[in-house]
């Protein structure tokens, strides 16, 4: 039985589904958020978000000013210059190539994702509701929507928005020829604090950069640093504190209060070990796994991986979609990775799913106002979002081949 009905229901309580909720309050649209999991704990949670003017853009329209003060107040540190090294720690000529992204000027901007997530939230107590799955929806004669959820209830609503991730059931549903798939990539990465690497000697060019170490043969290894001030958090209770639905978690991996520095590495599928060796390894035999594949580099650059915390430490399968065909517009809607799921590559995936939750509050907005029809305001959304966002997929995709395989792909460029 439907018991609630509300302007523009959302599935999904990740970073663009919470910044489109704390938009259309800050217009008077009543929102609904549906998220299955109070606590975040996926894998990525615990790093920082690289931000990107897109992305800043978007959170100012959509914040109340004074939770994008409190933003910008907890932001975090990253460096802010690059520098190429080779895995003998010598510096190499990185022939001042420019970074093809316009908008790439927010490089020293780094955002724990715990954190944002902490200020998405403020404010959305009435509007957000746990421990709800998205089952299926149905379209009703008078053209509203009804959301099911896997415990019984519904929703009814003028849009649904899916911003439900990369598996993306409202997705499956809309357009199930819509797939993402493996790229053949498995990225391996972990981080210590700055603290520790102190005390472990670890070079200044390592934690004052953003270092590219490129070897001579094989491949690369990221690294750079985010780092806090927590005096600065005082004021704004929680906002920046340790997470506390992440305290009966072993490890450093989600700790939201130091200052670390990571590394990041990528191979292709089975160049490790095979990826049902790797699916068995602890983190521990994951860090010795890849330590046996670069154990001639530089003593320097080895330790960094070698007294990283095990608990940051894990390896995923690199995903992405293909960029789709324009579809017919409904009251149905998405997202974020729901709709353009990229790879990690360029550090777009966040800021794009934040900047879509920009243009769709815009539009509704203007739907609100009297000066679009709802359909017409989606479909201008949809237009936007599927040009800029196809660009993103293609742009990280390319940027995947180029570090790992050393070559621009054709097929889905």
């Amino acid at each position: 039985m439907t018991s609630q009905h509300v302007d523009v229901a959302i599935i999904g309580g990740g970073p663009g589904g919470l910044a489109l909720a704390q938009g259309l309050k800050k217009n008077g649209i009543e929102v609904a958020v549906f998220e299955k999991d109070r606590a975040r704990t996926d894998y990525v949670q615990g790093f920082r978000l690289r931000l990107r003017q897109r992305g800043l853009d978007a959170l100012e329209r959509n914040l109340p000013s004074h939770l994008f003060d409190t933003f910008i107040d907890t932001l975090g540190r990253a460096p802010h210059q690059n520098i190429l090294l080779n895995e003998k720690f010598e510096h190499l000529d990185d022939g001042n190539t420019p970074d093809a992204e316009a908008d790439d000027t927010h490089l020293e901007k780094s955002v724990s994702r715990i954190t944002l997530r902490q200020i998405l939230l403020t404010e959305l107590n009435d509007i957000v509701q746990y421990g709800k799955i998205f089952s299926h929806y149905v379209e009703q004669p008078d053209s509203s929507i009804v959301a099911h959820f896997e415990d019984g209830s519904s929703v009814s609503a003028n849009v649904l928005v899916g911003a439900d991730g990369e598996k993306s059931r409202v997705r499956q549903q809309l357009l199930p020829e819509l797939q993402t798939y493996d790229t053949g990539v498995r990225r391996l990465a972990g981080k210590m604090t700055l603290a520790a690497a102190e005390s472990h000697n670890i070079s200044p060019l390592l934690l004052d950069f953003n270092a590219n170490i490129k070897p001579g043969a094989g491949h690369g290894l990221m690294v750079t640093s985010h780092r806090v001030n927590p005096e600065a958090y005082r004021k704004y209770g929680l906002i920046g504190a340790d997470d506390a639905t992440h305290r009966k978690i072993e490890g450093f991996h989600f700790n939201n209060t130091t200052s670390y520095v990571w590394w990041n590495t990528a191979f292709g599928a089975g160049e490790l070990a095979p990826d049902d060796v790797l699916s068995r390894l602890e983190r521990g035999e994951l860090i010795a796994l890849l330590l046996s594949k670069i154990g001639h580099w530089h003593p320097g650059i080895l330790d960094l991986i070698r007294y990283s915390d095990p608990s940051t430490v894990a390896l995923l399968r690199v995903r992405t979609s293909r960029p789709p065909q324009p579809w017919q517009t409904s009251r149905v809607t998405l997202l974020g990775d729901a709709i353009h799921s990229m790879t990690y590559f360029r550090a777009l995936g966040g800021n794009t799913a934040i900047y879509d939750a920009g243009l769709l509050a815009r539009e509704l907005v203007k739907a609100k106002l009297g000066q679009n029809t709802l359909l017409a305001a989606l479909s201008t959304y949809e237009t936007a979002m599927l040009q800029h966002g196809s660009e993103a997929v293609r742009s990280s995709l390319v940027a995947m081949q180029r570090n790992v395989f050393g070559h621009t792909p054709t097929e889905l460029v």
